[in-house]
């Protein structure tokens, strides 16, 4: 009985303490149970919103220029990625995680994109007329210049300016035109600069002559000579032709380094037009000239121009270079007066002649404007100097021959001429320089000359130029250009005969004028 009752009381403690292993309360088990939900982790955006996405996503489909600048791959396939996006734009699918897939695959797409690339450089304008044709007054322009085969240079720029430029060639038919960048920048290698002038060279059937004046200015020393180079237009879809993108004469860094707020500046001669804000109207010996830096003339710079032309031309006039250095570079003055003899522009000392003042001293350049120059000059043009400049009977030589002639000794030059001193500084530095007039038109110590490395380099868009853009090599775009119309290549040998024969007169001129 005892051991029945024992066994009862164990029984019951077993029942009401448990164990570990025990079974849970139904409360305690369900939670036990329970196993809780896990959110699903947040996506890896690139963008804060969809709507960022989105913008993002319309900024990377924008290119820089037209499709047709581009390779045929690299473009298709961007195209293909724009079309797949375009298909699920609008539907309900289209969300921030899409949004975001495109933007990284078109970003991909248009970072292997590659400009089609010609045999030298290409400018592709598109204005907002969209009309290929260029007004005087500045109108907003995209302009995407892409560089020549194993070139580095690239220049996109979205907001530039594009307005007509030039006097006798404003009118015609292939246009030359100014660009102006909203900031610097380089242009083909070329110092930085906001503006830059796109010369067409219709009158010279070369395309040469403004090439090798620069070349022979910076060859020999002729202060801030304009560099220049060459490339294929495209206006609007239209292509017009080989153009000189060349930079414009002022001041400014990388260009002529005056300070205008101390009594320096440009002049421009400038015989009969108005384009200037202050004009010089011919000193005692001199031509007529206008300021063209800076913009703005006070009375002050009034002044100080008119007290240093008498002072200057007063020393010019006793033909001693101890009192004339006084007031002039008389090495800029050497250089320029053998450059202009030799290149025997049409307008050398009546219009887009430049000097300019710094630190007291008057500088000979810098150079500018040889399409009318190296004999391309019109027999029949009734004004005098025409007439003069060909030689034709009973003017300068008469032989009719545009070669021959001495064309500088005038207004100043005439005075600097009168001086033996100058003379022999001309003389001597004629022979010292005699190798870089050889090197124009034939090969020599220096090595290739620059008409045949012209053609080497850049005779396919010579050539494009008239048989692609349209330019007739048979017509007399102007009556102030020479008056006989060649074929191309002897269009050439003609402009390399007459520079030799026109260096071998100045150096018998020189022997001459030294006894």
């Amino acid at each position: 009985m005892f051991k029945l009752f024992i066994a009862v009381v164990l029984s019951l403690l077993m029942v009401s303490c448990g164990t570990e292993t025990d079974v849970l309360p139904e409360e305690t088990q369900a939670q036990e149970e329970a196993v809780p939900e896990t959110e699903a982790p947040e996506p890896d955006y690139l963008f804060e919103s969809f709507f960022e996405a989105k913008k993002a996503l319309f900024e990377v489909e924008e290119l820089e220029g037209d499709l047709d600048l581009y390779e045929k791959e690299g473009i298709d396939r961007f195209i293909a990625i724009k079309q797949e996006m375009n298909a699920v734009l609008g539907s309900d699918a289209f969300d921030q995680a899409m949004a975001e897939d495109f933007y990284v695959r078109l970003a991909e797409a248009k970072k292997d994109l590659k400009y089609i690339q010609g045999d030298i450089p290409r400018v592709y304008i598109k204005t907002r007329g969209g009309h290929g044709w260029v007004d005087w007054s500045y109108q907003p322009c995209d302009i995407v210049i892409v560089s020549a085969e194993d070139e580095k240079y690239k220049v996109t720029e979205g907001n530039a300016e594009i307005s007509l430029r030039g006097n006798s060639t404003a009118g015609a038919p292939k246009q030359p035109f100014n660009i102006r960048f909203a900031d610097k920048v380089s242009v083909l290698g070329m110092d930085k600069g906001r503006r830059w002038a796109f010369l067409a060279n219709l009158y010279d059937k070369s395309l040469m002559r403004n090439y090798i004046a620069h070349h022979l200015g910076e060859r020999m020393g002729l202060p801030y000579t304009s560099k220049c180079r060459y490339a294929d237009v495209y206006i609007d879809g239209i292509y017009k032709g080989n153009y000189t993108i060349q930079e414009p004469v002022t001041d400014g860094s990388g260009r002529v380094d005056i300070d205008t707020s101390n009594f320096e500046y440009i002049f421009e001669i400038d015989m009969n037009r108005n384009g200037c804000v202050f004009y010089i109207n011919k000193p005692k010996v001199g031509q007529r000239f206008g300021v063209v830096r800076p913009e703005a003339v006070t009375d002050d710079d009034k002044a100080v121009i008119k007290g240093f032309f008498d002072e200057m031309e007063t020393a010019l006039l006793t033909h001693d270079m101890a009192e004339y250095s006084k007031y002039i570079d008389v090495d800029s003055f050497v250089n320029f007066y053998i450059h202009s003899e030799i290149t025997k522009s049409i307008d050398v000392y009546d219009f887009s002649t430049k000097y300019f003042l710094k630190d007291g001293l008057l500088y000979a350049g810098p150079i500018w404007d040889y399409d009318l120059a190296m004999g391309n000059v019109s027999h029949t043009c009734a004004e005098e100097k025409y007439y003069i400049y060909c030689n034709n009977p009973g003017y300068g030589t008469g032989s009719g021959d545009t070669a021959d002639g001495v064309w500088m000794d005038n207004y100043w030059f005439h005075e600097l001429l009168q001086d033996p001193e100058f003379v022999d500084l001309v003389v001597k530095r004629f022979e010292e320089i005699y190798p870089v007039l050889e090197n124009l038109y034939q090969d020599n110590e220096i090595g290739q000359n620059v008409i045949d490395w012209l053609m080497d380099n850049y005779g396919a868009s010579f050539l494009r130029n008239f048989e692609e853009a349209g330019w007739n090599i048979e017509v007399q775009y102007s009556g102030l250009a020479k008056n006989e119309q060649l074929p191309y290549l002897e269009e050439v040998e003609w402009l390399r005969d007459w520079l030799k024969r026109r260096v071998e007169f100045i150096g018998l001129y020189l022997m001459d004028l030294q006894q």
